[in-house]
């Protein structure tokens, strides 16, 4: 079995806490009729966790992405411009990159492109990455070991700032239906979200077992009473949402809300005051993130310029590529912040380092029903719309020798 996926009894521990939290009338929820009580949840939640960090500067990561350029309105709340320092991390040509800096034009005198087209790899510190993440997740490779020149040096001691808004709670990972039938909502969940697929992104099928049962690793029966939290929001939340974001909640809650903290990590949607007061939320404002857009656009229109205007041709969507080729190349330069196709052609060191990954991984047979040395072929032949397959089968190989994944075990 891959893994990639918590257990269930990891699963019924999440459920415990939101039970705890959706039925404890102690904890604050903002008004979700106004924009503004949403935003002032979220600049309490920060400001309270800034003041532990002991500074007043922040480096913080801003993508194209809602969540990120959230987290920019939230810190323009409480500090000056220019004591916030962004940065994108990718590649030159990613069309993300590009549009990120659209959004913070104007606003931060500060904003870095991070490319990691020269950068370093290194199994031995990738596998340290990947063992110092918490206990029963797994890791993703991003970005590289060192970068040749790196503008945010002289910003090392500066904390940083991230966090998921919650995919199921915003409603960005919801079915655009919201399943009264537990094994509706069973099936919805398997087939949106590909719960038996070693990566959070949509793989080829070659990529699992032809005999493998998704059904067999999720829950037969509700963790929790409808009436307490949706049976949607109860596979998202206690399953993909802990296989994405691992760090939720670990252990004691008051500790785990400050524990990235500590690290230097500033984080905010993973509150419980944000959750429940989005898991108390109908459905109808939830569904395609209805209140979300509208709190972000209605807080911060100049970071939300594409909201307050889409018909501005900047935030236009591509064109939609007509024939194969075309669609390859718009799989290359929108997969992910870093183009691993280009990073296999164009850096040897890179080439190398992943190379022996996969060489590795094959020798071993870990992955039984993959022809491993058969793909090292095709990606030795420069075929574009491989770079997630490549970036999967890294992570894999990583996430087993740091033994946070076990050997799956044929059936």
């Amino acid at each position: 079995m891959v893994a990639f996926l918590p257990s269930l009894s990891k699963a019924e521990e999440k459920a415990a806490f939101y039970r705890t939290i959706l039925t404890d009338d102690g904890v604050d929820c903002f008004d979700p009729a106004s924009p503004a009580s949403a935003r002032d949840l979220a600049v309490r939640i920060f400001r309270d966790r800034f003041e532990e960090t002991g500074t007043e500067k922040l480096r913080l990561g801003v993508t194209s992405g809602m969540d990120s350029r959230g987290l920019l309105g939230v810190a323009l709340e409480v500090l000056p411009p220019e004591n916030i320092i962004a940065y994108t991390t990718g590649q030159k040509g990613n069309r993300d990159i590009e549009r990120a800096r659209y959004f913070t034009d104007h606003i931060l005198p500060t904003h870095f492109l991070i490319e990691t087209q020269g950068g370093t790899y290194d199994v031995d510190d990738w596998i340290k990455r990947f063992q110092a993440r918490p206990e029963g997740t797994a890791g993703t490779l991003y970005g590289m070991k060192t970068q040749l020149t790196n503008p945010l040096k002289p910003y090392s001691s500066y904390p940083s700032m991230s966090g998921f808004l919650g995919d199921a709670t915003s409603g960005k990972r919801l079915h655009g239906v919201w399943h009264d039938s537990w094994q509706d909502a069973l099936a919805a969940f398997a087939k949106k979200n590909e719960v038996f697929r070693p990566s959070t992104k949509r793989l080829v099928q070659t990529m699992v077992p032809e005999d493998y049962d998704p059904f067999s690793v999720l829950p037969k029966a509700p963790l929790l009473p409808q009436e307490i939290m949706g049976y949607d929001d109860q596979l998202d939340m206690c399953y993909r949402q802990h296989q994405r974001i691992g760090i939720n909640f670990i252990g004691d809650g008051g500790t785990a809300q400050h524990q990235s903290v500590r690290k230097g990590i500033i984080t905010i949607y993973n509150d419980p005051r944000w959750q429940k007061s989005y898991l108390t939320m109908a459905p109808e404002e939830r569904l395609g993130q209805a209140h979300y857009h509208r709190m972000l656009k209605e807080n911060w229109p100049r970071i939300f310029d594409d909201l307050v205007h889409p018909e501005d041709p900047r935030y236009a969507p591509e064109p939609e590529p007509k024939t194969p080729e075309e669609k390859l190349e718009r799989s290359a330069r929108t997969a992910l912040h870093t183009n691993w196709e280009l990073l296999w052609t164009k850096n040897a060191q890179f080439n190398d380092f992943a190379h022996g990954l996969l060489s590795d991984l094959a020798e071993r047979d870990v992955l039984y029903w993959l022809d491993v040395k058969g793909l090292i072929e095709e990606f030795d032949k420069n075929i574009l719309g491989l770079g997630k397959m490549l970036w999967c089968l890294c992570s894999v190989e990583l996430n087993l020798r740091s033994g946070n994944i076990p050997v799956p075990e044929r059936s």
